[in-house]
Formats: C-alpha cells, sequence, structure tokens
C-alpha cells in the first residue's frame, strides 16, 4: 500500500433485501443484539449491560450489526422502534436476518415507513468505522462521504 493510501472503504455494493435511500452517521456493532430484550425502542438504546456498545442510541444512524440475536419478538421491537422515531435510518447486516426484514416491511406497511435493509460480507462490514458519514441508494450503493 502506498503512501497516502487508506484502507478504508469509500463505497460498496450491497446485496438489497428492502431497497431504500437514507443517509446518517454510522453504528458499527461489535456483537449481535437483541431487539427483544437487548434494546429498548422507546429510546432507542442498547440496554443490554454484556453488549460492547451498550448506553449507544441506534436512532436515525445506519445500523451495522453482523445479525440479529433471539426470536420472533424482534420484528416487533424494530417497528415499533421505527414508529417511534428512535429507529435506524437503514440496516446493513453481515448476514440475511429475517426478523430484521420483516420488521422493517411491518413498519414500511403499517407506518408508511422505507428503511433500506442491506447486507455485505462481513470483511466488507469491518471497513466501515463508527461516525462515518454514510449515504444508501435504491440500488443498494453504500458510500462513505469525508
Amino acid at each position: 500500500m502506498g503512501v497516502g493510501v487508506s484502507s478504508a472503504v469509500t463505497s460498496i455494493q450491497a446485496g438489497v433485501l428492502i431497497p431504500g435511500n437514507a443517509h446518517g452517521k454510522a453504528l458499527v456493532l461489535d456483537d449481535t443484539l437483541s431487539f427483544w430484550g437487548g434494546f429498548d425502542p422507546a429510546t432507542g438504546g442498547i440496554i443490554d449491560v454484556h453488549h460492547p456498545q451498550f448506553g449507544q442510541r441506534v436512532g436515525a444512524r445506519v445500523l451495522f450489526i453482523p445479525e440479529s440475536r433471539g426470536s420472533a419478538g424482534t420484528p416487533g421491537g424494530i417497528a415499533e422502534t421505527l414508529r417511534n422515531g428512535t429507529g435506524p435510518a437503514a440496516f446493513v447486516l453481515g448476514e440475511r436476518d429475517v426478523n430484521i426484514g420483516v420488521g422493517a416491511l411491518v413498519a414500511n406497511r403499517l407506518y408508511d415507513m422505507d428503511v433500506p435493509v442491506l447486507v455485505v460480507t462481513l470483511e466488507q462490514m469491518a471497513q466501515f468505522h463508527s461516525g462515518d458519514t454514510i449515504e444508501i441508494d435504491q440500488r443498494g450503493q453504500i458510500s462513505v462521504k469525508r
């Protein structure tokens, strides 16, 4: 690698599970998260005291998450946080996750909210950093704006 060349990503084409446009600061989670018990939909806060990002809030963030942890309660927790306005602007997953997808679809159908859900490899996800300014387009292009 030459001098001045950064290993940070500037753009990645993701797989699109649910299309949409979004932008916001990235919040990259170091571990899976339960949206039913480890997360407070009223505040958008991570309340699992054992989670590496305990106390962080996901509201208006582009949430990079390896996958959810837990049960069929996850879609309800996601739909509720989106309805409350405390949820992420978008989800970028390291694995396809039906529970997150269903939660975003429920919010779309019930509350007319378009929240993109994308999937990337875990290697691609590792190239993003919390605090990066992210833009996502309908085709699933994820761009870092520096």
